[in-house]
């Protein structure tokens, strides 16, 4: 075999036709990984979205729900407000002081304010404020105006007694909040004997008192 029988012969190129469907099938390919991804990327946008939409909803109802809170909270303390509102029927007894100088005439002094709290919560048409609360202000240094705002009322009831000599004398007065200046005044003297009857009696008649000095006073 002669050396231009062993020259190898050139490959033919493929045919035109052929390029053209791999080139049809390499674009087709390509197409369907760009819409996977776009459609990948659409999902995914959505869900943030949504989830951005469902927080906004979420934040929105709690504002709502912290408002009408806010509100319902300043509903109740203007209801507790006007509850407590001074009116021109109510009254404060507050704890009668002790100038006796005797630590054992206290419990003298506390009978009497109880006793005298007991007597006015008998009246009609009068608000009386308990003793518990009253004497809660036992020995404060505070101005009436202040006391009666807190326990809600107009008038306010204070005094003493002294135990001397064989004596024993309680003085009483009744002063508007408002204005703390007094309506009544008035001392009481008895002689030393049973504490529980003079309790009794003295309180009778201050309660008494105070009932004509508010009857004249009390719809100002």
């Amino acid at each position: 075999m002669t050396e231009a029988t062993l020259t190898s012969i050139p490959a033919a190129e493929p045919p035109a036709a052929e390029l053209e469907v791999k080139k049809d099938r390499l674009k087709k390919k390509k197409d369907k990984v760009r819409s996977a991804w776009i459609s990948f990327i659409g999902r995914i946008l959505a869900q943030v979205i949504g989830a951005a939409a469902t927080i906004t909803l979420g934040l929105m109802f709690v504002q709502k729900h912290q408002n009408s809170a806010l509100e319902h909270e300043k509903n109740l303390a203007a209801s507790a407000l006007s509850a407590v509102a001074p009116d021109d029927r109510s009254v404060a007894v507050l704890p009668m002081q002790n100038f006796s100088g005797e630590r054992g005439d206290d419990y003298f002094a506390d009978a009497m304010t109880e006793a005298l709290i007991a007597d006015l919560a008998q009246m009609p048409n009068l608000r009386v404020i308990s003793r518990t609360s009253s004497m809660f202000y036992k020995q404060a240094q505070r101005p009436l105006r202040e006391i009666a705002s807190e326990l809600g009322v107009r008038w306010i009831i204070e005094g003493s007694v002294v135990r001397s000599e064989g004596r024993v004398r309680v003085t009483a007065q009744l002063i508007d909040a408002r204005t703390d200046e007094h309506l009544w005044a008035r001392t009481y003297d008895r002689v030393h004997g049973d504490l529980l009857t003079i309790q009794a009696d003295v309180a009778a008649v201050i309660a008494r008192d105070v009932r004509g000095a508010l009857g004249s006073s009390g719809d100002e």
